[in-house]
């Protein structure tokens, strides 16, 4: 099948000399890619293709379940894409760069999908998330921190005058109680209703523990805080994942708008050169008085409706060139506006309708799409909110233990402070209308019906798209076939039509018709290779594939 691109070798069937088309202007060279990457550059934060979960569906369990490891996240650096030339050609082509003028020759798909994974603004943006949601589990962490406390207390005029200073440390546990230690010392005379504040010369050291029954014993605010934060930070990595599909897929879709708006313009080049050309061979003509001088005139029509279109293909390309800087960008991340003369890609071989199958893999594009795992994660931190909140109607039922020993001389000939003791405590309170904690678990159920009916429209909606996306590719596969059968046939006609025309046996006007003939041709199969390339990148995002180039049929 002929190219989209290889319009002037139906349109160039001149006796002229000048009829062939030049590389500029005919078929397509082939091209040069010369964006290379570093071999140990790692890709966009390396998110897998398929989530690391079923996600289905959404199972309760109880909150042990969602414990995890609190070790941070170490950020592994990108590198970045690095634009060398591969040939003398490719060095001597510039591009200007909006930032500044830089060498690069025509990029390939691959090395735009590798330039928003690692330069694109909205991709940094959610991979900052990262950092965000691991600041979140450090400062969840710091609620069971070890606390330092220390007091000293001086009494130095008075009758009774006395000295006590103390120091101990504390820090809640992660099964919800409270341990502490201590050491203090009270010297000096004491009023006799304050003598526990008086210790051996050696001072008192102290232990204890503080173990709760029923409230915040299989969960409370520290541990429910933490839960959600280590949520929070497996939350982001599919919506990191989102952004990178939705990011890579519209620049797929702005570099195919600027392939195609290149092989316009180059079909609008060759049949203004084919104008051109004739122009020589009609003068010579006229002069030997077998064409009328008002085909010069008529020929000079056409030559000058054609720059007309060739400028406005001109226009359309560098417009489509400023919508693909925003998404390829040089090795520090700087917008590249490609020059005309960078705008040789093609458009690959098309594949037949068959080879696609009759339906789309809805089972992969419900485990591969990062949106219902999002949710699913998120319907875990509200149940971890929702049963910190039920353990808020729980009452205080908490029973604790304390050892203490003095050292050092007596202080007393009774030897009081001397012996070992151990206290035992059990203590008790419960708030009795719990309002506050039947109100916040009734707007949890609230929020987890919410979650539900938005997995379920996702989950539709997934289905959907994809069989949308894949009804679009079969259409497109078979408009390809179909235009390019139809700008074969166009381009025999062409050549026939000349012939005749060379002939004698023809008119101007009837060749003009042939060759617009086969410029529609040319520009509809540009279209169908357009909206088969976009339907496949469609499809792709629709599967949750991060780029069309791992779409397999």
């Amino acid at each position: 099948m002929p190219e989209p691109q290889a319009l002037a070798s139906g349109l160039t069937a001149q006796t002229d000399h000048h009829r062939t088309p030049s590389a500029t202007t005919g078929g397509v060279a082939p091209t040069v890619t010369t964006v290379a990457y570093k071999p140990d550059a790692p890709a966009v934060s390396d998110v897998p293709e398929t989530g690391s979960k079923p996600v289905g569906g959404v199972v309760d369990g109880p909150v042990e379940q969602l414990r995890i490891p609190a070790d941070e996240p170490v950020d592994e650096p990108v590198d970045e894409l690095s634009v060398q030339p591969l040939d003398d050609r490719a060095a001597d082509t510039t591009v200007e760069s909006i930032s500044t003028p830089q060498p690069i020759s025509t990029p390939t798909v691959t090395a735009l999908a590798a330039s928003v994974r690692r330069h694109y603004p909205l991709i940094q943006q959610s991979l900052a998330a990262r950092t965000i949601a691991s600041g979140e589990v450090l400062a969840a962490n710091g609620a069971f921190d070890h606390k330092l406390e220390a007091a000293s207390e001086s009494q130095p005029l008075d009758y009774y005058e006395n000295y006590r200073h103390n120091i101990g440390v504390k820090r809640d546990t992660y099964w919800g109680g409270q341990v502490f230690a201590g050491y203090r010392i009270g010297r000096g005379e004491f009023e006799p209703w304050y003598r526990e504040r008086e210790t051996n010369k050696g001072g008192e050291f102290k232990a204890g523990i503080v173990v709760p029954l029923a409230k915040d014993r299989a969960i409370d605010a520290n541990r429910a805080e933490l839960w959600r934060a280590q949520l929070e930070r497996q939350r982001v990595e599919p919506e990191i994942r989102a952004m990178v599909i939705a990011s890579v897929r519209d620049a797929t879709v702005a570099y195919w708008q600027w392939v195609a708006a290149a092989a316009g313009y180059r079909i609008a080049e060759g049949v203004l050169k084919l104008g051109v050309d004739r122009r020589s061979y009609l003068q010579r003509q006229v002069s030997l008085g077998e064409k009328a001088e008002i085909e010069l005139v008529d020929n000079r029509r056409i030559i000058l409706s054609r720059s007309a279109k060739a400028a406005d293909a001109r226009r359309k390309l560098q417009q489509a060139a400023s919508k693909l800087s925003l998404y390829l960008r040089d090795d520090v991340g700087r917008p590249i506006e490609l020059d005309i003369d960078t705008a040789r890609a093609t458009f690959p071989d098309a594949l037949p309708p068959e080879a696609w199958g009759d339906a789309p893999d809805l089972a992969l594009a419900q485990r591969n799409r990062p949106e219902l795992e999002q949710l699913q994660l998120a319907r875990q931190q509200l149940m971890v909110l929702l049963q910190q909140a039920r353990n808020e109607t729980l009452p205080e039922l908490d029973a604790g233990l304390l050892a203490a020993q003095d050292v050092g001389e007596p202080t007393s000939s009774k030897r009081d402070k001397s012996e070992f003791e151990i206290e035992a405590a059990v203590t008790f309170a419960v708030p009795v209308q719990r309002r506050k904690a039947l109100g916040k678990a009734r707007q949890l159920r609230g929020k987890l019906a919410q979650v539900q009916a938005k997995t379920q429209f996702a989950a539709e909606k997934i289905t959907i798209e994809a069989e949308v996306a894949h009804a679009a590719l079969l259409a497109a596969a078979q408009r390809v076939e179909q235009t390019s059968e139809g700008l074969e046939l166009a381009q025999r006609m062409q050549a026939a039509e000349q012939r005749l025309y060379e002939a004698g046996q023809s008119t101007l006007f009837n060749l003009n018709l042939r060759e617009q003939q086969t410029v529609e041709a040319a520009v509809d199969r540009v279209a169908a290779l357009y909206d088969y390339h976009v339907a496949a990148a469609d499809y792709a995002a629709a599967l949750g594939y991060q780029s069309s180039e791992a779409l397999q049929p």
